[in-house]
């Protein structure tokens, strides 16, 4: 499944990401259209002062898919990422936000899926 299919169905998700991950910060490479997010906005990481660790940073930094649910206080209601990997290093994350509370395992495919496919996609197109 493609970006532009996830982005045309969206799930009912309100953003969809591909981001970079750099020593300082991550950065915003592709998104779906929405009022939030955009190509090249960066967000500081925790390695910087002051800053808190990002969602995508935790993926990042351990390898793994992460699923946070109920981020109502944050003004979202649930995340799902998964890190890209480009010769077995992990340069970025596909991830998913949305507003309200979402079953990413509902559906035919599910969020789930069509994330993990995209990622496989992007890493084949990379490898």
């Amino acid at each position: 499944m493609s970006f532009s299919q996830i982005q045309d169905q969206q799930f009912g998700l309100h953003s969809l990401l591909i981001m970079q991950s750099t020593p300082n910060s991550m950065i915003v490479f592709a998104a779906n259209k929405q009022p939030i997010y955009n190509a090249g906005d960066e967000g500081p990481k925790s390695v910087q002062a002051g800053c808190h660790k990002l969602y995508c940073e935790r993926v990042v930094n351990d390898k793994a898919e992460l699923l946070v649910e109920d981020l109502v206080k944050f003004g979202l209601g649930v995340y799902f990422g998964v890190p890209l990997l480009s010769n077995d290093e992990v340069i970025g994350t596909v991830c998913a936000l949305n507003d309200k509370q979402f079953d990413f395992s509902k559906g035919e495919p599910s969020a789930i899926v069509a994330i993990r496919t995209l990622k496989q996609e992007i890493e084949t197109l990379l490898s």
